[in-house]
């Protein structure tokens, strides 16, 4: 029992700071005003100016609002959802591996390797929830045609975000392109789906939530398929590199 907590110590404590700070990222969220989140929505709103040229101001609530595009940055454009995501997959990049029980333990600095996951999380979310804001701003007007507005943003937010998560994984778990679509787009449709029951907001919307998770069971299974595929086609690959008729 010794030996086995020796060894797996390093992961352990690793994987319980990561947590902790996923969900204090997440309260954190929950209970501040936009005001608040001037870390992300304002380099947000620097970032969109350096790239279309738009100006923001603050107003009064802690928003950033561009009169020129007709973009209002509130709290929900923080993009904290995503963020948690992101984290995770930068803290399995760089997570410890168990150590044997004769091996020298790991020095506490390389936890300080969270707070570098935790600024790649901060900069893969800003870029990725700017392309989300671009593609609202030109998109958006010509999806309302056929849907909600509602519908509309909650659509695009999901085609940057889910394919976004999956790329990361991707870059992440080089090699192994079916296993890491499944687990960042099973990570993003296990959160997309269970934080609005954990809040309320579903028991509050059924409607809104189930087209939400509509939306979200639609564009998960399609990466999954994709990545059943790539599974299928590596194992293929695999067989025939191995098999002695190839030589």
């Amino acid at each position: 029992m010794v030996k086995w907590w020796q060894r797996q110590r390093p992961p352990l404590l690793w994987w319980s700071l990561a947590v902790g700070l996923a969900v204090g990222l997440k309260w954190h969220f929950s209970a501040a005003a936009a005001s608040e989140l001037g870390w992300m929505l304002h380099p947000l709103a620097l970032l969109l100016r350096a790239a279309t040229g738009w100006r923001f101001e603050r107003n009064a609530d802690g928003e950033w609002q561009s009169i020129e595009a007709g973009i209002v940055l509130i709290k929900a454009c923080s993009g904290i959802n995503f963020m948690v995501l992101s984290f995770t997959g930068w803290c399995w990049l760089w997570r410890p591996v168990p150590v044997m029980a004769a091996a020298r333990p790991i020095p506490l600095l390389n936890y300080l390797r969270l707070g570098r996951a935790l600024a790649c999380a901060w900069a893969t979310t800003l870029t990725v929830n700017a392309l989300r804001i671009l593609a609202i701003a030109h998109a958006q007007p010509s999806l309302e045609r056929w849907l909600q507005p509602g519908d509309a943003h909650r659509l695009i937010g999901l085609l940057i975000y889910l394919p976004a998560i999956g790329l990361q994984w991707l870059w992440m778990d080089r090699g192994h392109a079916g296993r890491a679509l499944l687990r960042g787009c099973g990570l993003y449709a296990a959160l997309m789906l269970a934080v609005p029951l954990l809040t309320g907001h579903a028991w509050a919307n059924p409607r809104t939530y189930a087209v939400h998770a509509a939306f979200v069971l639609t564009a998960a299974l399609l990466l999954w398929g994709i990545a059943w595929w790539l599974n299928r086609a590596g194992r293929l690959v695999g067989a025939r590199s191995n098999s002695p008729f190839t030589e």
